[in-house]
């Protein structure tokens, strides 16, 4: 299979108007989407078919619940201007855990029939109002976008992103710098590869027993550190 886990570091770091970085461990999931029902009779704690430890629900990611994911991806990058979509699909994201399900951002990666990743489709949500967003990245060009959703109250929107993304291997990085006239923020992943099999999923729910969890933690515990600094904050566009 290709599925796999990958473990290491999601970093954070604000430069302008106030100064703050911080890092986590963390695992996430690299499924190649068609082994889903593989993986099933691979994993002793894994299900996407009913309740378990480590649960893949069709309907917690993008598009109608009743197509494949993966087709699902296929067309929402070809909605927003991707060619060639023909290949493989992977996601590198979270999982249900426990029965819990959160992730600020999940990444579907296209891979060609020639063998190289072509796009990246960045699923973005925020927290509290549950609203997703999509951004397409060419993986030859990977050209600046212009930042067009709400996440944190700590960004304000004009800003524009611009990415610094690996090709998936042994290794995975991932950066995003968020630049008005100068980079306010950054944030990343940089993650080693491991096999996707029992002995590697128990010792990482060892670890950290829910992802899911953490996260949400974490981010509520950096937000409170911000205010006690005075980091301005900025209202949602739509929403008070």
């Amino acid at each position: 299979m290709e599925s796999a886990l990958y473990q290491g570091k999601v970093y954070h770091q604000r430069f302008l108007p106030t100064q703050h970085k911080f890092d986590y461990d963390i695992y996430l999931f690299w499924l190649q989407l068609d082994e889903i029902d593989e993986l099933n009779t691979q994993l002793t704690h894994f299900s996407s078919r009913s309740r378990a430890r480590v649960q893949f629900k069709r309907s917690d990611y993008l598009g109608p619940s009743d197509i494949p994911l993966s087709c699902a991806v296929r067309q929402k990058m070809t909605s927003l201007g991707a060619k060639l979509t023909d290949g493989d699909v992977f996601m590198l994201g979270q999982l249900r855990m426990w029965g819990l399900y959160f992730s600020p951002v999940n990444f579907y990666y296209l891979r060609s029939p020639q063998g190289a990743f072509t796009y990246l489709l960045a699923e973005v949500s925020n927290t509290p109002w549950n609203q997703r967003h999509y951004y397409l990245v060419d993986l030859h060009t990977q050209d600046d976008t212009k930042k067009a959703f709400h996440v944190s109250p700590f960004n304000p929107m004009d800003m524009t992103y611009q990415w610094q993304i690996s090709q998936p291997d042994a290794t995975l990085k991932l950066t995003m710098n968020c630049v008005r006239e100068d980079k306010e923020f950054s944030a990343g992943i940089n993650l080693s590869r491991l096999t996707l099999d029992n002995a590697n999923l128990r010792q990482a729910m060892k670890r950290i027993p829910s992802m899911t969890i953490k996260t949400m933690l974490g981010i509520y515990w950096q937000a409170l550190k911000l205010l006690i600094k005075r980091t301005p904050l900025y209202d949602h566009p739509e929403k008070s």
